[in-house]
């Protein structure tokens, strides 16, 4: 079998341009961790699904910077397990070098909407927050006078498209987190699932079914966690692992589901009887 960079290469693309009627600004999002060794079985089955390409990168990595305030409030909202609650970041595309400032909400019906403005190109893509983008939070967070940079992330993103159903299917790989003023010391970055890939299945509204969920069932291995929905943030995970102090609550489940996931993909043949308890 071709390797994951050659299936991309060869798939059918798409631009971004062409993806404004999936780019599903308010949709229903499911999420799944798989082993990066499923990645290229996957996308073989996903032949009707094109790869979206920008300047002829068939993937490229995303840098985060999120915001919360000391108190921790939006981590609280998550972990807490609040159906309303928000993400503030800045987003930056490292192929393009476009950054985003950016407010996810996520509401009681559990349906995602987010609302960016563009950072402007001048600036760096982590550089503090200007008047303008100060006054677009306070419309939009109630607490934006006490954001402040908390957590800095990285990952490797690809993208499939389907558009006559109206989907986008992204797959996150090397997860990578640091406290923002640590960012420049590359022993302070911790992975904490280097074998799995977080799979975001974006829809306008909700399928169960799909050529992706027939995919993950004809994998082998499939065990545990793997391939079924989890409840699971990047987020969350990011401060999990930077901030272990903090009670997760509500999430304590889904971070032990990942790491007998991450368990899992690493060692694909060691069945141990505790951990499918």
């Amino acid at each position: 079998m071709l390797n994951l960079t050659e299936l991309l290469q060869r798939k059918e693309s798409i631009g971004l341009d062409a993806i404004e009627s999936v780019a599903l600004m308010d949709r229903f999002d499911s999420k799944f961790v798989v082993p990066t060794d499923w990645l290229a079985p996957v996308v073989t089955d996903l032949h009707e699904h094109r790869v979206l390409t920008i300047e002829g990168h068939t993937s490229t990595k995303y840098n985060n910077l999120y915001y919360d305030t000391d108190e921790a409030q939006c981590l609280e909202d998550h972990t807490r397990g609040r159906n309303s609650r928000l993400k503030i970041r800045i987003r930056h595309y490292d192929n393009t070098g476009v950054a985003f400032l950016e407010v996810k909400r996520r509401d009681v019906y559990g349906k995602t909407t987010k609302e960016r403005m563009v950072r402007s190109s001048s600036l760096a893509w982590n550089a503090p927050m200007t008047s303008r983008e100060q006054a677009f939070l306070a419309e939009l967070v109630p607490y934006a006078d006490e954001l402040k940079p908390k957590l800095q992330s990285s990952f490797e993103r690809f993208t499939l498209v389907h558009l006559e159903s109206g989907e986008r299917i992204t797959f996150d790989q090397d997860l990578a987190y640091v406290k923002p003023d640590q960012s420049a010391d590359s022993h302070a970055w911790t992975r904490p699932i280097p074998h799995l890939a977080v799979v975001e299945w974006k829809q306008s509204s909700v399928n169960h079914q799909g050529s992706l969920i027939q995919s993950f069932r004809r994998q082998p291995g499939r065990r545990g966690p793997l391939g079924r929905t989890l409840r699971v943030s990047k987020f969350v995970l990011g401060n999990a692992v930077t901030a272990p102090h903090r009670p997760m609550r509500s999430y304590r489940s889904a971070l032990r589901d990942l790491t007998r996931a991450e368990h899992y993909a690493a060692n694909p043949t060691f069945a141990l009887e505790s951990l499918l308890r």
